[in-house]
């Protein structure tokens, strides 16, 4: 199935027959929350425009015509097409947009925007677990994210780097979507180029009118030729400039083109900018697979009658964010009636982990010898970023969104990043209630079992994963679920305020 990603601004050419019946754009969480619209236009034909917010999706009846897509929102949209097929991720796309937002714990542990009885539970049952892990795996609640559901490790370091490039929310849980995640290179791409570089004043001064046009055109993210940012710059100013302006200010930025933000910015764009290249971290799947292979395990026990839910000691406090279900398939109301079922009467998780391994990654801010990695360009720099974080003025920023306060303030989108990954190979778990199930329920109880089931939400036969689920003579339930060595899940993040990272 076809998906395109348009970030804000960009458009997507549609040729003759390309999109054959429906084309559904959903929009993502990556970029800013405010309002935006998406467009369709076929050729020769009326411009058709749809609102469009964070975690839905609408719909352009495109039937073969050729024209563009284009992106008006400021977060990025996916563009899914193929018949039936593509709805019908769209829809589950959306589904799990709705669900992600909720933030249902809260009124005993906070408060939040769904106050149903079965997500407070949910929300009680989390943050048991959460504490469960941090005991039985020895992890520090001061940085620990848990990641919710089923969230397989994959093959690829690209892959690898798409989770340690997504900024964890406010909330000792989240369920991973990199399409609705905040995405931290994004993010420094966008701080970068709203610096102004230091002692710049004697080349605006130079470029006089044409400076605009030279940020315009470095926002398109041009190719770097081999004389790097300054041969870029000459080679354009020829072009745009008299003569006379052009070599005095390719004179006046010699003596900036050194500094930190032109480097910066030379780099970011060595790496395909905003719009393309693949944005590397400086550690590879290869490597964590040896690391996981030489790991130890681990062992987490949960009784929910006497576990505590207090999670005001770890980095996030109170919030509780993510998946507020026992089960992992289609919410029903008569999931929710099991829900309450097993909770009511007390829930027991027994887990168990082959192997467990704690892997650092950060961005790549410099070449490589490692035979993957060389293959990457870094276009990081911590100096830059630096920079942005200790000077907040219209010195160090330009008057243009993003502010020092949209990215560094109180619900600035770079507050954090995730520094390391814990995962986890070779998972048996067994889950018993009290609850009695009748007949009719015990059917149900198979059927949404068998579709994936707390913590980890895998459906049986997928990623390795089985559930066998039995009941005794008086209708309490037994799950053994488990996912066979060789299917490593990510079971949370570490997290690291983004002091931490301008280290790297």
């Amino acid at each position: 199935m076809p998906v395109q990603n348009l970030q804000p601004g960009n458009v997507m050419n549609v040729a003759a027959n390309q999109i054959q019946g429906t084309a559904h754009v959903y929009r993502t969480g990556q970029g800013y929350n405010g309002a935006g619209n998406v467009g369709w236009q076929p050729n020769g034909a009326a411009l058709q425009v749809q609102a469009i917010n964070v975690g839905q999706t609408v719909n352009f009846a495109v039937n073969g015509q050729a024209g563009m897509i284009a992106n008006g929102a400021p977060s990025m949209v996916q563009v899914l097409w193929d018949n039936g097929a593509a709805l019908e991720h769209a829809r589950v796309l959306e589904n799990q947009a709705s669900r992600v937002l909720r933030r249902g714990a809260a009124t005993a542990l906070g408060a939040g925007d769904d106050n149903s009885e079965a997500a407070q539970a949910m929300a009680t049952l989390t943050a048991q677990w959460y504490n469960a892990i941090i005991t039985g795996c020895h992890l520090d609640p001061a940085t620990f994210q848990l990641v919710q559901g089923n969230s397989p490790l994959g093959s690829t370091s690209e892959a690898l780097w798409n989770i340690f490039d997504a900024v964890p929310p406010l909330s000792i849980s989240n369920l991973y979507n990199p399409s609705q995640g905040n995405v931290f290179s994004t993010d420094y791409g966008a701080v970068i180029a709203n610096l102004n570089p230091q002692n710049a004043g004697s080349f605006q001064t130079a470029m006089g009118d044409y400076y605009g046009q030279w940020v315009s055109y470095l926002n398109t993210n041009p190719a770097i030729p081999q004389g790097g940012i300054l041969a870029l710059f000459q080679n354009w100013s020829a072009l745009h400039m008299p003569p006379d302006q052009a070599q005095a200010a390719y004179t006046a930025y010699q003596q900036v083109s050194q500094g930190v933000v032109p480097v910066a910015m030379q780099m970011w764009l060595a790496a395909g900018g905003g719009t393309g290249g693949t944005k590397a971290y400086n550690a590879t799947i290869d490597q964590l697979q040896s690391a996981l292979a030489a790991a130890p395990g681990a062992s987490v026990t949960l009784n929910s009658a006497s576990a505590s839910s207090d999670i005001s000691h770890t980095w996030a406090k109170a919030e509780v964010g993510g998946w507020f279900d026992i089960f992992g398939g289609a919410a029903q109301s008569e999931y929710e009636q099991l829900t309450m079922s097993l909770i009511d009467a007390g829930l027991t998780i027994e887990a168990s982990f082959t192997r467990l391994v704690t892997f650092t990654a950060g961005p790549l801010a410099r070449p490589s010898t490692d035979p993957i990695l060389s293959q990457y360009q870094p276009w990081y720099s911590s100096a830059a970023l630096n920079l942005a974080y200790q000077n907040n003025n219209n010195v160090v920023w330009k008057h243009t969104p993003p502010t020092w306060d949209n990215t560094f303030g109180a619900n600035g989108n770079m507050l954090r990043t995730a520094s390391a990954l814990v995962v986890v190979d070779g998972i048996q778990i067994k889950t018993t209630s009290n609850a009695s199930f009748d007949a009719a329920s015990q059917t149900s109880f198979k059927a949404a079992a068998e579709a994936g089931i707390v913590p980890f939400f895998e459906a049986s036969g997928s990623g390795g994963w089985t559930h066998d689920v039995s009941f005794d003579s008086s209708g309490k339930v037994t799950v053994n679920s488990s996912s066979s060595t060789g299917n490593p899940n990510i079971l949370g993040v570490i997290v690291t305020p983004i002091g931490g990272v301008m280290l790297t």
